[in-house]
């Protein structure tokens, strides 16, 4: 990078800081104007356009804001995702899951096929489906009636979430975005979408008070429980989440045993893995809460034992490829180029999150069976050698004594 282009970055990254910073709930209401957008789901959230809650980058998003009233007959049309999970989630104004409808319970249309259950090809057809959104004061987020979805009246949030889609190139997964009708008008997904701004100051408010509550870095990271409510989660996900602090020269380590999982497409859904996905996500703990970069289960390296070792640091910090190898490490960056064009004194503290989704019920060490609690030791419990486990370790230390001797000797040996 240039000295003129490194001075924008930090211009740029000054100036979006500060912006952030200012949004208040008041800025966050949701305007008429983007209550009735001209086609279905026209709001995309990922790492590069609305990159705000979180969002994994090993899936999309599409958000659609909404305004039903009692007695509204809504459907979503559509067709199934080439994808290894996908789902539609309902959302009240502050981002609290009202209704959420994962693909295996998704009616097929009449002489289709729903891939993603047990017996079907994932790359079956036809793959038609319709969704029943049922809208009601009473809402539960898992709906007693196959194929529907609860949804409040008044403002809310439609979302749609596609992970691992089979095409790399496709986010949606090889298909359409899905259409919706209210009360027989019918508007066609969208084929052109942008980071609506509505969206993202009200995820700047609604994670403002979350990063607020956010357990401060220790002198060694450990990860904690987090549900992971009113912040659009995805009823599917459970997390653990370590915040962690950047000084110059510092790298931190995360190590774990690796669950089983389905490597989609070449694997099927079944027999059920102990986790249909999981990752590890470096993200910044400032708002509107942006991820930075995932691993997904597929993209991490193993041991022979099946263990994971995450190398995460700032670009200057990064260890010798020889060195991440020898452990067999994954390297995530600690900061995105926001992060890294600040100067030193001014980086943000991050916030490390492994996700774990619909574990089968074989699997007693899933995020899911931590009680709600932000306990480190019931998550330590729960997971036993499944529990990430982190420290910090200079540079230095880690490419001459690899990372056992970081995890022995402690975050304060400097060798």
């Amino acid at each position: 990078m240039t000295f003129l282009k490194r001075c924008l970055a930090v211009v740029l990254a000054l100036v979006t800081l500060a912006a952030l910073a200012s949004v208040s709930t008041a800025s966050a209401q949701v305007t008429p104007s983007v209550i009735t957008p001209g086609c279905a789901f026209p709001i995309i959230v990922n790492q590069a356009d609305a990159n705000v809650a979180y969002p994994d980058t090993n899936s999309t998003y599409w958000a659609m804001p909404t305004n039903f009233s009692l007695g509204d007959i809504v459907t979503i049309t559509g067709q199934f995702s080439y994808a290894r999970y996908m789902s539609f989630n309902a959302y009240d104004a502050t981002g609290s899951s009202v209704g959420g409808l994962r693909d295996t319970a998704i009616v097929p249309d009449a002489g289709s096929i729903n891939p993603f259950l047990d017996g079907q090809s994932l790359t079956g057809t036809p793959r038609n489906y319709t969704v029943n959104v049922n809208v009601t004061n009473a809402p539960q987020v898992t709906s007693a009636v196959a194929g529907t979805i609860d949804a409040i009246p008044g403002v809310g949030w439609l979302l749609i979430r596609v992970y691992v889609p089979f095409d790399a190139n496709s986010p949606s997964g090889g298909v359409l975005i899905p259409s919706i009708t209210v009360n027989s008008v019918t508007k066609t997904g969208c084929t052109t979408f942008g980071p609506e701004p509505a969206i993202v100051a009200l995820a700047a408010a609604i994670m403002g008070q979350a990063i607020a509550d956010a357990i401060p870095p220790a002198d060694v990271p450990e990860f904690s429980f987090s549900g992971g409510g009113g912040l659009f989660p995805n009823a599917d996900n459970k997390y653990v989440y370590a915040t962690t602090s950047w000084k110059p020269g510092r790298l931190a380590l995360v190590r774990g045993l690796a669950p089983a999982f389905p490597n989609t497409p070449s694997q099927g859904l079944y027999p059920e893995q102990q986790l249909r996905y999981w990752s590890m996500c470096t993200n910044l703990l400032v708002t509107p809460a942006p991820v930075v970069e995932c691993a997904r289960d597929t993209e991490t390296d193993l041991d022979a034992q099946g263990r994971y070792l995450y190398v995460i640091g700032a670009e200057q910090d990064h260890p010798t490829d020889a060195s991440i190898a020898r452990d067999s490490g994954t390297w995530l960056k600690w900061f995105g180029p926001i992060g890294e064009a600040l100067p030193d004194e001014l980086k943000p503290n991050g916030n490390l999150i492994l996700r774990n989704m619909l574990p089968a019920a074989s699997f007693t060490n899933a995020v899911q069976n931590i009680p709600v609690t932000q306990s480190n030791a019931a998550a330590r419990a729960t997971m036993g050698l499944y529990y990430p486990e982190a420290t910090y370790c200079e540079r230095s230390v880690f490419e001459r004594l690899g990372a056992d001797a970081c995890f022995g000797l402690g975050p304060k040996f400097t060798g």
